[in-house]
């Protein structure tokens, strides 16, 4: 089970399975057929619920978009808190970086990301959460960045904001590829990327050590 569905079932407990339920229907529903061609009709019909019992969650699709995004936020933030946690060093961190956008290609949510990208240009509902999450997400990898630079395992010259941005938008790239090219191996690509960010973070004086792979 990917963590989005991890999460969703973990808010069931406060909030019902049958809230779960919609929203797993609709995740499932966005990711194959996009925003808007999906209509409520075909949430309620994955769902297996008559569209009164789906009104009673959500008043709009609006609504049950800005809930699952709520829900990769929620995931996004645990990948990070695992960085700030296990980042002891610069490898450990690109480890993680891994595993969150590994996770992300192999389930719905990869799709869903760039639904919500495409959206977020044209719906202010969705815009907002959108731009907040980013940044609070852009905040908690800024801070693992300053602390691993801290320790002198990052090049003291570097702008952390920019490398923060920077890396944000590598993993945004990789996911969005990723939906257009089914067949994109990114475990296979994994070695090569790692050894790119390694390169370019690390210490002038360590970086011109690293052996070649």
């Amino acid at each position: 089970m990917t963590l989005i569905a991890e999460h969703m079932k973990a808010a069931a407990a406060g909030t019902g399975e049958v809230r779960e339920r919609i929203l797993l229907a609709a995740a499932r529903c966005f990711s194959a057929s996009g925003f808007h061609s999906t209509s409520m009709q075909q949430i309620c019909a994955s769902a297996q619920m008559s569209p009164g019992g789906v009104y009673r969650y959500f008043a709009s699709k609006d609504d049950i978009i800005a809930a699952i995004a709520d829900h990769v936020r929620q995931r996004n933030n645990e990948y990070f808190g695992r960085m700030a946690a296990e980042g002891a060093n610069l490898q450990t961190f690109c480890d993680v970086g891994f595993a969150c956008l590994n996770d992300q290609m192999n389930g719905p949510e990869g799709g869903l990301f760039c639904e919500v990208v495409a959206e977020a240009q044209r719906n202010p509902q969705i815009r907002v959460p959108f731009e907040n999450s980013y940044k609070e997400s852009r905040e908690m990898l800024r801070a693992v960045l300053a602390r691993l630079q801290s320790q002198s395992q990052i090049e003291p010259s570097l702008d952390i904001d920019a490398v923060a941005s920077m890396l944000m938008a590598i993993g945004d790239g990789l996911l969005m590829r990723s939906r257009l090219d089914p067949e994109m191996n990114f475990a296979a690509l994994w070695p090569a990327l790692n050894e790119l960010i390694l390169r370019m973070l690390l210490p002038t004086a360590s970086a011109s050590t690293q052996p070649t792979k």
